[in-house]
């Protein structure tokens, strides 16, 4: 309180020098404060940015990772679009009436490589019996058939029988599937090979080779006359020696055909 009432008694000159004195000294002080409160400003704006940029890289790899998937979307449609187009046009050129089906379940818990389920039934004239092919051959046989889907077995199974001609000299036999090539590992039997199917009761009077053409033959009533079915593979003579035996390697492939067709009956 004293040194108040000096200071406001004291001369305006002397009022002035003391004031000067006053802020010279409080100047270190005041260069220190505001060096620390600029220090933490940038501290505070510098984690503010961090964050932003943190966030903004976030969303721009979210991008990234929806334009990856939209591409592979992209390149999926374009090859089913493709196969669709060689499907169909098969489909225009061929001398009997097809139904085209999409495979919508690839067998069941016993092999996947013996059946399929397509997702036409009943309702669009589908009936056990039919036989089902791609552009490049047979596949099989409709054998269960509900109201919209079918199963399929497919030729590389044992039960499934085809008879069968070669295309140079006309010579018969009936085909049977091999089954795959397990490896003794049951529990990957989506990953085994298949086995070339086999045509049996081939007479010794036919001399086939290696590379021939075989179509199925009409006889039986189940496959129409003259689907492709493959080439003959290794040819050699039965135990008996009573026929021939000879492997046919499938035209159509067996691991992936995402449509096929159903050979529909006359008057289907």
């Amino acid at each position: 309180m004293l040194a108040v009432v000096v200071l406001l008694n004291l001369p305006p000159p002397a009022v002035l020098r003391t004031a000067a004195e006053v802020r010279d000294g409080m100047e270190p002080f005041q260069n220190t404060l505001s060096l620390a409160v600029t220090r933490v400003r940038r501290l505070f704006y510098g984690i503010g940015r961090t964050g932003r940029i943190s966030e903004e890289k976030q969303a721009l790899e979210i991008k990234v990772a929806e334009l990856h998937h939209r591409l592979r979307q992209l390149e999926q449609f374009k090859a089913e679009n493709e196969v669709l187009r060689r499907q169909l046009g098969f489909s225009i050129l061929s001398p009997h009436k097809l139904l085209l089906c999409e495979v919508i379940v690839r067998g069941d818990m016993s092999g996947w490589w013996q059946t399929v389920r397509l997702n036409k039934g009943l309702s669009s004239g589908v009936v056990p019996g039919m036989a089902v092919m791609t552009a490049d051959g047979l596949i099989g046989r409709t054998i269960e058939v509900s109201e919209r889907t079918c199963d399929v077995l497919l030729i590389t199974d044992p039960n499934c029988k085809v008879a069968c001609r070669t295309v140079r000299n006309g010579a018969f036999g009936i085909m049977r599937g091999a089954g795959v090539r397990l490896g003794g590992r049951p529990a990957m039997e989506m990953l085994a090979s298949v086995r070339p199917a086999e045509m049996n009761y081939i007479s010794n009077e036919h001399d086939i080779e290696e590379g021939d053409v075989v179509l199925t033959s009409g006889l039986g009533g189940v496959f129409p006359e003259g689907l492709p079915v493959g080439r003959v593979g290794r040819v050699r003579m039965h135990s008996s020696g009573l026929y021939r035996q000879a492997d046919v390697i499938p035209s159509a492939r067996m691991d992936s055909f995402p449509y096929v067709f159903v050979v529909m009956k006359q008057g289907e």
